[in-house]
């Protein structure tokens, strides 16, 4: 008798432990546009063998916490431990056909909302008797009791660009399980139904714009491609220098700026935005950009953290070195238009402007409402993004500031005294070019109402390498040029006035 219950409870517990390892391993929901049913599947993971005849897949709704749909399964796990549920037959490695041809059954999960209007749903795995196995959510929840993951955060949702790769959300690394959705469940590219999960979790880059904007020797980011995660203030609202269907801002910190393309913004993003942009480092002639697509198992976003006071215009000059404004609001005094013509209404414009330190694009966008405005006087102020388009290498010209609206052009004699408006700064420090160098770096700075300045830079050790005290100065652009004596590396610039101080960072390579 004691052998029975012995027999009996060893092939009691190897019958929980077989069903608690069982789990849902892999799964592909959504696709471009209209679902493509032959690539929808769910793959479940489990010791070979396993009986899932009588088993479910269970949709639940995060809206409501009920349940949408009801998969039942046929079958057993097959002896390589994956076992696909695919809408059709064309699914790779498919084991058990479900739903057909039809896009709103089968394993055509829910999506869990869009990145403009976050929510989530959860997909459960039930056994033959109804218990829970596996439990997965997916995506923010609006309602977090409607949907919780299994103790802790949930899965992404993955929301696929109108082009790029089709991607899954799985288990990274294959058929791990800690309990917590967020840390198993990983965005997977390409995905692998039928067979191991491949990659390694998303390992973001968390940094400032400063750090995206170093250049090759060519005008190419250093970290093209690279998965990036970075805090910026939103400078130009979305949709005004592009289409309405179509997203291009651009946001910014104190010392860089940059373009963000496309993906799926929160809704209304306006000028003051305080933005988390995840996404991947991209340049398109000339232009550094973070896209929303790219390789590796990771997720594009944006989350709007607050609101705060919109970004000041930086003053520059003709002779300021732009590629370090790239991205932010800049202002530009006293110029005159050199070549090109103002657009009419519904048309873009290209135009030349000055003053007369130096020359640099003028980009009026249709989207906006310059296009079609008076002209401004021979001699005008104007404020914009500092954009770039230069089709070939070495990307370093094609500069142009655009407008974001008629308030943008201010015409002198609307504007007071220009000269005053630059005496009320003491001076703007531009940075250094190039940035990073190799031998000699040229700090540009503006000269307001400043007559002294104290420049000093130190390394990352905090120890002084150059102390200058900067005098006689008058207004206007200027340069400091900076050979290092030191090892290579990070160095750290303080330019500082009687009421103002700006610092920089210096990359000295060989």
């Amino acid at each position: 008798m004691f052998r029975k219950l012995t027999t009996l409870f060893v092939v009691l517990m190897l019958a929980t432990a077989a069903s608690a390892q069982v789990m849902i391993n892999e799964f592909l929901y959504d696709t471009q546009g209209t679902d493509d049913v032959n690539l929808l599947f769910t793959e479940i993971y489990g010791p070979p063998g396993t009986n899932l005849t009588g088993w479910s897949l269970v949709g639940i709704n995060g809206n409501n916490a009920t349940v949408y749909r009801t998969v039942t399964l046929q079958g057993s796990i097959p002896a390589d431990g994956y076992y696909v549920v695919g809408n059709t037959s064309q699914v790779p490695n498919v084991d058990y056909v479900c739903g057909g041809a039809a896009t709103n059954t089968g394993v055509d999960w829910q999506n869990a909302g869009y990145q403009t209007t976050p929510d989530c749903d959860g997909l459960d795995l039930h056994n033959a008797s109804g218990v829970t196995v596996d439990h997965v959510c997916y995506g923010i929840c609006a309602t977090p009791a409607n949907c919780v993951g299994e103790g802790g955060s949930n899965a992404p949702d993955y929301d696929p660009p109108s082009t790029g790769p089709t991607k899954s959300i799985a288990r990274i690394p294959d058929h791990s399980d800690t309990g917590d959705n967020g840390v198993d469940f990983q965005v997977l590219d390409p995905y692998t139904p039928g067979a191991p999960n491949s990659g390694s979790p998303c390992q973001p880059w968390i940094t400032d714009l400063s750090a995206l904007r170093q250049n090759t020797g060519t005008g190419e980011p250093v970290y093209l491609d690279t998965f990036v995660v970075v805090r910026g203030i939103v400078n130009v609202s979305n949709y005004v220098l592009d289409s309405l269907t179509l997203s291009r801002f651009y946001m910014q910190d104190d010392n860089a700026g940059i373009n963000i393309f496309r993906g799926n913004p929160p809704p209304n993003v306006v000028v003051g935005d305080c933005l988390i942009v995840s996404g991947w480092l991209g340049f398109y002639r000339g232009l550094t950009e973070i896209t929303y697509s790219g390789s590796g198992n990771c997720v594009h976003s944006l989350e709007r953290v607050t609101h705060v006071a919109p970004p000041t215009p930086t003053v520059i000059t003709g002779s300021s070195p732009f590629e370090l404004f790239e991205g932010m609001l800049v202002r530009m005094d006293n110029v005159n238009i050199v070549t090109g013509t103002w657009p009419t209404e519904g048309n873009y414009g290209d135009l030349i402007i000055t003053d007369d330190d130096g020359q640099v694009g003028l980009s009026i966008s249709k989207w906006t409402n310059v296009d079609g405005s008076p002209a401004p006087t021979p001699t005008f102020h104007v404020i914009g993004i500092m954009t770039q388009y230069d089709p070939s290498s070495p990307y370093n010209t094609g500069y142009a500031i655009i407008p974001r609206s008629t308030d943008d052009i201010i015409n002198v004699e609307d504007a007071g005294d220009p000269q005053a408006s630059l005496m009320a700064r003491e001076f703007v420090l531009a940075g250094s070019y190039p940035n990073p160098f190799n031998s000699t770096a040229q700090i540009r700075f503006t000269v307001g109402s400043a007559r002294e300045l104290d420049l000093v830079i130190f390394d990352v050790l905090g120890r002084e390498m150059t102390h200058e005290k900067l005098t006689g100065l008058t207004p206007g652009a200027r340069t400091y040029s900076w050979t290092p004596s030191g090892a290579t590396g990070l160095y750290l610039l303080r330019l500082s006035g009687q009421s103002r101080v700006e610092s920089a960072k210096l990359l000295y390579l060989k």
